[in-house]
C-alpha cells in the first residue's frame, strides 16, 4: 500500500514538474492567459461593478501570479518526486487542484475560454478535456493526502533539505530567466525555424471543413413545414414549386476539417492598407521586424541599442520596419521622443505578442522564414549578426 502511495507520488510530482516546465518555459503567455480569466470573471460579475472592477485591476498582477504558480508548481512536483515534507506537499496539492478544478469548470460552463493554458502552448487542452484532467488528478490526490504522514523523505533530512533548496532554486530561476530573455523552447506557430507562409496555408491533401445545408420550405395551401436537404429537394418539380415557398435555411457542420497555424496575420499601413504580401512575400533576402505590441509600456532605455541597428541596417540596405498595435495618437509622440526612424506598421496586438514574448522584441528573417529573435536585452549589432547568420546561410547555399 505505501509502496504503491510512494511510487503515485513520484508520478505526481512528474506531471507537476512537467506542467510548471511547459508553462515556465514561457510565463509571459501563462501571464496572458490569466488576463483572458480575469476578463472572464469581470464579465460574468458585470452585475456587481465593484466586483467586475476588482477582476479586471487584477491583470495588473496576471504575470506576478503566473510566475508564482509557475514555481509552486514546480516546487511541489519536485518535493513529491523526493517524497519530502509530503503533509504539506500533498495539502497545497490538493488545494491547488481543488483551485484549477473550479476555474477549468468555471470555464467550460462560460464556454469564454477556448484553451486553458495547462500546458502553456506545449499541448493544447479544451475546456471540457481539462476539467476531467483536473477532476481524475483530484481523485488520485484524495487517497494519498489520506496516507500523507506515513510517506517518508527518500534521503535523510540534511540531504532532503539540500534537494529541497536545489529544486526551489531551479524553479525560480526558469521563469525569471525566461522573463528576462526569451523562452528556451518556443511551442509557438511563429518559432525559429518557421516558414511563415507555409504556416498560413494548407497542404494540398489537407483534410476540408463540410457543412451540410438545410432548406426549410412551406406549403402555401396547408401551412405544412418540411425541411430538406440541399442537394435533395424537388426543384425541378414545377408543380412542388409553385405550391411551396421558401421560408429559412440551416447549416450543420459535418465533418471539422484542418485549418492553419496561422490564421490572423495581417499586417495594414498608416493608412489601413493592407500590406502583409510587401512585408512577408516580397522580402527574399534578409530582414527585420521590430515588434512591440504596445510601444507605451516598452522601456526607453531598449531604444538605443534598436536604434543602433536600425541605422546600420539602413547604410547596408537591409530593411528593417516596426509592428505595432499602439494607436497613431500615442504612436508618433513617442518616435519623435525615441528618434525611431525606421518605418511602423500595424497589427493585432494578440498576434503580435504571440510572435515574440518580447515588447519590443526583434526578429530577423530571411523572406518569409523566421531565422532569429532576440529579447530586448540581448539585441546584438549587426556584425554578430551578419557572422552568425548571413555569413553561415551563405555557406549553406555554396554546399
Amino acid at each position: 500500500m505505501i509502496a504503491a502511495a510512494r511510487i503515485l507520488s513520484i508520478l505526481i510530482g512528474l506531471f507537476f514538474m512537467f506542467s510548471g516546465f511547459v508553462k515556465g518555459v514561457d510565463p509571459i503567455g501563462f501571464g496572458y492567459k490569466l488576463d483572458e480569466y480575469f476578463e472572464v470573471f469581470s464579465e460574468q460579475a458585470s452585475g456587481i461593478p465593484a466586483l467586475s472592477a476588482a477582476f479586471l485591476w487584477m491583470k495588473h498582477l496576471s504575470l506576478p501570479l503566473a510566475v508564482v504558480f509557475i514555481v509552486l508548481e514546480l516546487v511541489l512536483g519536485w518535493m513529491a518526486i523526493f517524497l519530502i515534507r509530503m503533509p504539506l506537499v500533498l495539502t497545497l496539492m490538493l488545494l491547488l487542484m481543488l483551485f484549477f478544478t473550479f476555474l477549468t469548470g468555471y470555464a467550460w460552463y462560460t464556454g469564454k475560454v477556448a484553451d486553458c493554458g495547462c500546458f502553456g502552448d506545449a499541448i493544447k487542452l479544451t475546456p471540457a478535456q481539462t476539467f476531467y484532467k483536473d477532476i481524475v488528478l483530484t481523485a488520485v490526490l484524495i487517497p494519498l493526502f489520506l496516507v500523507r504522514r506515513r510517506l517518508q523523505p527518500i534521503f535523510r533530512p540534511t540531504l532532503s533539505n539540500i534537494v529541497l533548496l536545489i529544486g526551489l532554486f531551479g524553479s525560480i530561476y526558469l521563469p525569471v530567466y525566461c522573463l528576462r530573455h526569451l523562452p528556451i523552447i518556443d511551442f509557438r506557430p511563429y518559432k525559429v525555424g518557421t516558414n511563415l507562409r507555409e504556416q498560413m496555408s494548407l497542404p494540398p491533401n489537407a483534410k476540408p471543413t463540410i457543412y451540410k445545408t438545410y432548406l426549410t420550405y412551406r406549403n402555401k395551401q396547408t401551412g405544412e413545414v418540411k425541411e430538406y436537404p440541399s442537394d435533395n429537394f424537388p426543384w425541378n418539380d414545377s408543380v412542388w414549386v409553385a405550391t411551396w415557398e421558401f421560408v429559412a435555411s440551416r447549416s450543420e457542420l459535418v465533418q471539422q476539417g484542418d485549418q492553419p497555424r496561422i490564421t490572423d496575420f495581417h499586417v495594414w499601413d498608416i493608412e489601413r492598407n493592407e500590406v502583409t504580401r510587401q512585408i512577408l512575400d516580397e522580402r527574399t533576402g534578409f530582414h527585420f521586424w521590430l515588434v512591440t505590441y504596445d510601444l507605451t509600456k516598452a522601456p526607453k532605455k531598449a531604444f538605443s541599442r534598436i536604434n543602433r541597428l536600425a541605422a546600420e541596417c539602413e547604410q547596408q540596405g537591409i530593411p528593417f520596419v516596426a509592428l505595432t498595435a499602439t494607436p497613431y495618437e500615442q504612436l508618433e509622440p513617442l518616435r519623435h521622443e525615441l528618434q525611431l526612424a525606421f518605418p511602423f506598421y500595424y497589427a493585432d496586438a494578440t498576434v503580435l505578442k504571440t510572435i515574440i514574448r518580447s515588447n519590443p522584441g526583434l526578429v530577423l528573417l530571411q523572406g518569409p522564414v523566421v531565422r532569429a529573435m532576440w529579447h530586448y536585452n540581448d539585441i546584438p549589432d549587426l556584425e554578430k549578426i551578419r557572422k552568425k547568420y548571413f555569413a553561415a546561410t551563405a555557406e549553406a547555399s555554396m554546399r
